[in-house]
């Protein structure tokens, strides 16, 4: 476990070694001039000034010494400061990722709570009425896409019931219930979509299990075909739901800013829009390293639940 543990850790080192060094390439493609930006048009077409402020953001030297110098100080903690704010790029990211980190937690625990239970009982009664009741719900969930739910969740329950709140944030430590009463549409949003890919997986994985020949050999025991299901072929058809799990909890991170932008809620993904509209340069670069980061950290932690429910994955280390 101790070597498969630290060839992952490896792995992912490496990994987030490389997204830095496309990060940076990548923000220097984007088109604009992040000095013309700092000092504006008035005093921007002064020679003297652009070549100060060159100077002083050391965007006068070459690549490879401004990747030396801006790894330096990203191994340090030090993302920059942004052109727009001139605050700390680290206050942002500490104070955005939470945020985000909320949404995808909410969404997932919707898909899993919701999902699991669908394709479970899709499998176990297929072929019966409320088999494919269960898979009509799990194709609609999955084909509604996350702006067409959020909206109807906001009609139904912001507009209609008035229970919940259609948009907004307020931090937690202000008003707890009003904050989680906040986090829940949002996560509904994502989570519907989410239950369906988890359902339909579920229910695939957990057929297939059940034509081995552990599961016959304890139906012959005398288990029934749900017990069965649940004791024998479910921990083994985990593994492809995990693996899935963990694939589109990374690909939330980056998708939600359709749900930060309807629901007015002020995440990772919305400060790097707003950021790539004013080509505030550390901000995209600080936003995209953490993307990165916690994209990488969640498929560690896939690896490690999965090599949990199959020992098997660790021989592949």
């Amino acid at each position: 476990m101790l070597r498969f543990l630290g060839h992952r850790l490896s792995s992912a080192l490496l990994t987030l070694a490389i997204a830095a060094v496309a990060v940076f390439l990548v923000a220097r493609m984007i088109p604009g001039d992040p000095v013309m930006i700092m000092l504006g048009e008035a005093t921007g077409g002064d020679p003297a000034a652009v070549a100060r402020m060159r100077n002083e953001l050391g965007l006068d030297r070459s690549l490879f010494v401004q990747f030396g110098n801006w790894a330096m100080r990203l191994l340090q903690g030090d993302f920059g400061v942004s052109i727009r704010s001139g605050q700390p790029v680290l206050d942002d990211l500490l104070l955005r990722i939470p945020r985000s980190l909320e949404l995808i937690a909410g969404g997932l625990l919707v898909a899993v709570l919701l999902g699991l239970p669908l394709g479970i009982l899709s499998a176990r009664n297929r072929g019966r009425l409320s088999g494919a009741l269960s898979s009509i719900v799990s194709v609609i969930g999955f084909s509604a896409p996350v702006f067409v739910s959020g909206v109807i969740l906001v009609v139904v329950f912001g507009v209609w019931l008035q229970v919940l709140p259609s948009s907004g944030y307020v931090p937690f430590a202000d008003d707890p219930l009003l904050h989680l009463s906040c986090l829940v549409l949002p996560s509904l949003a994502i989570g519907l979509n989410f239950m369906g890919v988890v359902a339909r997986v579920t229910r695939a994985s957990l057929i297939d299990t059940m034509d081995n020949d552990y599961v016959a050999l304890a139906r012959a025991k005398g288990l029934s075909r749900g017990r069965a299901m649940i004791r024998h072929a479910l921990p083994n058809a985990m593994v492809p739901v995990i693996a899935i799990i963990g694939i589109r909890a990374g690909n939330l991170l980056g998708g939600t800013v359709i749900v930060e932008a309807l629901f007015d809620w002020p995440g990772l993904s919305s400060l790097l829009v707003s950021a790539s509209f004013s080509r505030d340069y550390p901000v995209i670069q600080g936003s995209l390293i953490a993307i990165f980061a916690i994209f990488i950290l969640i498929s560690l932690l896939i690896d490690l639940a999965q090599s949990f429910f199959d020992p098997r994955v660790r021989a592949t280390a």
